[in-house]
């Protein structure tokens, strides 16, 4: 298996564990300074998105208090077949822009743990649709060497313009285009790319697999709530 790329980083960010550190306490001045690092990392080489994307991943996480479960489902040609779950506890609170510290490192965990490689991850978070143009679903992707998008239920930065033609309304953030919108009220979904998809890329699977990846990232929220749920009752 290949290595997944940014391999040296990876290491050092899943061993960030801050164990020694107080619950809640806020990452230092140096700490802060490596993560914002990743965000600015964009010359990796890409990894070319297959024609035919037949297994797609989405992750998601669900927390109460310091504990927090974590989710990867697996969908092989559009069914679900198989899913991992992943407990853990929190040791860095939430930083604006930096969501990826708090919640990253599990999804990641869950992901790698599937037995399967996807070729293509889904996450309840944003990508390039974000103040420092990669999201969790950026940098998370980066580290598993696998492309990437975000599927978020509300708008973080920029704003939404009328449809192309394509039908898909635009997220316009900084003068330029950083993702599309689909459905409407409460079923509303801001896409934007991860690591290693362009905004054409993007389209495409909006075209061809949005059932499919809403399907693996529902299935992904579905799990890490039910498991939270099962360890509040243990």
């Amino acid at each position: 298996m290949r290595r997944p790329v940014g391999r040296s980083l990876s290491l050092r960010w899943r061993g960030f564990r801050r164990d020694s550190a107080r619950p809640g306490e806020l990452p230092d001045e140096a700490e802060l300074r490596f993560f914002e690092g990743l965000q600015n990392i964009f010359a990796l080489p890409s990894v070319k998105l297959p024609r035919k994307v037949r297994r797609i991943c989405g992750a998601d996480a669900a927390y109460r208090g310091r504990v927090v479960v974590s989710a990867a489902a697996l969908s092989v040609n559009g069914t679900i077949t198989n899913s991992y779950c992943y407990r853990g506890s929190f040791t860095i609170p939430y930083v604006s822009g930096l969501f990826y510290m708090h919640e990253g490192p599990f999804v990641v965990a869950a992901i790698e743990r599937l037995g399967s490689r996807p070729q293509l991850l889904c996450f309840d978070a944003h990508g390039a649709a974000h103040p420092r143009s990669a999201g969790l679903a950026t940098v998370a992707g980066m580290l598993l060497g696998i492309p990437s998008l975000g599927i978020a239920k509300s708008l973080l930065v920029g704003r939404v313009e009328k449809a192309d033609s394509s039908g898909l309304e635009k997220i316009v953030y900084r003068g330029g285009v950083v993702g599309f919108v689909t459905g409407r009220g409460r079923e509303r979904r801001y896409w934007s790319p991860g690591y290693s998809v362009t905004l054409a890329g993007l389209k495409r699977i909006i075209a061809g697999y949005r059932d499919t990846c809403l399907q693996s990232l529902s299935e992904a929220h579905r799990l890490s709530a039910r498991y939270l749920d099962c360890e509040d009752q243990s």
